[in-house]
């Protein structure tokens, strides 16, 4: 039977500030382990501290994605019931080349495992997140079989940013841009919508208020955003998926603000972020904040 495991409801890996680097390698296809500055030691599981010579200088580095099946075992009856339609798969310990072992999916079914060979990184989609797995090294590049000969899925990780004009943005990348706010906004806005709040037209009953003052309509706060996804970054061509804002404080008439996006999440596969997102007025002081999820249609001509 085949299935398609990034749909299944598996619960996800809990992230923590000492496993943070590793899961987000992991999101873009990457497998990172700890090293050793001290005593050149590679060490996976994460830890603060170096198990072979107790030194806390560890740094983060690439591995290289292979290694060799120590043993392996097809699970039958999964401990979630979210990996049932998977159900019989393989996991493993993998030796890695730099030394640690690590138990991973193996992106294969049990007849084709054996204790001893060859495997490299087979970054995998399993339950709406890009996972490590393996899988044997003499199937890179192609597709794998579960045990009755069915093709269960592809392993080959495909470039989903090919055609975006400007191209795979990379985690931590950001972009800034201000403009001040007009009257002609609130007008601009309300002919769009038809918003016409007193707070926005009425200013002694606005000066009255909370606010004290005209405000414009919170789509014009986060319309800076809006610019900056599309044009600054990723770029032409994005879009918002979905938003998770709070309007924290309200913008005035004739006031500059600063848009903010940051780059936090990249999925190679599709050309889709997750991204922190602000903007703030002149004093510095937070207006919106929150997160975005966008996604980019590639535009450029082959």
């Amino acid at each position: 039977m085949s299935v398609d495991l990034d749909l299944l409801k598996t619960p996800g890996p809990t992230v923590t500030a000492l496993t943070a680097p590793f899961w987000q390698a992991a999101a873009e296809g990457r497998l990172v382990i700890q090293s050793c500055e001290a005593c050149s030691k590679a060490v996976f599981y994460p830890r603060p501290i170096c198990p072979h010579c107790w030194s806390d200088r560890l740094a983060w580095r690439e591995a290289s994605g292979r290694g060799r099946l120590k043993s392996f075992s097809a699970v039958h009856r999964p401990g979630h019931p979210g990996w049932l339609p998977a159900a019989p798969y393989v996991v493993g310990l993998v030796e890695l080349d730099e030394g640690p072992t690590m138990l991973s999916f193996i992106a294969v079914g049990e007849d084709a495992c054996a204790v001893g060979q060859l495997l490299v990184l087979a970054p995998t989609r399993i339950g709406g997140r890009l996972l490590p797995a393996f899988k044997p090294s003499a199937m890179a590049g192609s597709t794998t079989p579960n045990q009755t000969g069915d093709t269960l899925m592809s392993t080959e990780t495909k470039d989903g940013w090919i055609g975006v004009i400007k191209g795979r943005p990379q985690v931590g990348a950001f972009a800034e841009r201000s403009r001040r706010t007009r009257p002609e906004d609130i007008e601009a806005f309300t002919e769009m919508t038809g918003d016409r709040n007193p707070l926005h037209y009425d200013k002694a009953l606005a000066e009255a208020s909370v606010f004290g003052k005209l405000i414009v309509q919170g789509g014009v706060t986060s319309g800076i955003l809006n610019a900056l996804v599309a044009e600054d970054l990723p770029g032409p061509g994005t879009v918002f998926l979905e938003v998770a804002w709070k309007f924290v404080k309200a913008v005035g008439v004739d006031e500059m603000i600063t848009g903010r996006v940051e780059i936090k999440e990249v999925r190679p596969d599709k050309p889709i972020c997750k991204i922190e997102t602000s903007v703030r007025n002149e004093a510095g002081d937070i207006c919106l904040t929150g997160t975005a999820t966008v996604f980019t249609v590639p535009l450029a001509k082959a």
